[in-house]
């Protein structure tokens, strides 16, 4: 029994922490105490899909875009950055490296497009914006212009 506390803890844990593009839909943004969540229920085509709009504390608006159980789509908006590691999962390695080879002198514009995944992510101080998909796992009759 004492150890089935910390086992319990750890899961929940590891579960907060999981990627989410990719991945199974997550809590993004559960440790923000003053964020809120808005889930939408949506169809394009034939095919329904799930849109989870989280705003976080900061005022960012994140939202996760989910068919199937996994997550095949994100987007984010406002005056802060949310945390892009936690968000594109493995994926935010990939904008890490991207990024890294930009010349760092007044442009905040990064865009990653592979065969595997697709990231936008730009703006300026107060004003951050952002999406990324994986191109494979998109439902039938949904585009990259449908993420908002």
């Amino acid at each position: 029994m004492r150890f089935i506390i910390p086992l319990l803890v750890l899961s929940a844990y590891c579960s907060a922490a999981s990627a989410a593009l990719g991945g199974a839909p997550t809590d993004f943004g559960a440790k923000d105490s003053g964020r809120q969540v808005r889930s939408l229920a949506a169809s394009k085509n034939g095919s329904s899909y799930n849109v989870t709009e989280s705003t976080l504390s900061s005022g960012t608006v994140v939202k996760e875009y989910a068919a199937a159980g996994v997550v095949f789509a994100v987007s984010w908006k406002g005056p802060s950055m949310p945390d892009l590691q936690t968000l594109l999962g493995k994926h935010g390695e990939t904008l890490n490296a991207q990024a890294a080879r930009k010349p760092k002198a007044g442009n905040s514009q990064v865009s990653v497009n592979q065969a595997d995944v697709v990231i936008h992510s730009g703006g300026h101080m107060r004003a951050y914006t952002g999406s990324a998909y994986l191109p494979s796992e998109l439902p039938a009759g949904f585009t990259a212009d449908d993420i908002q």
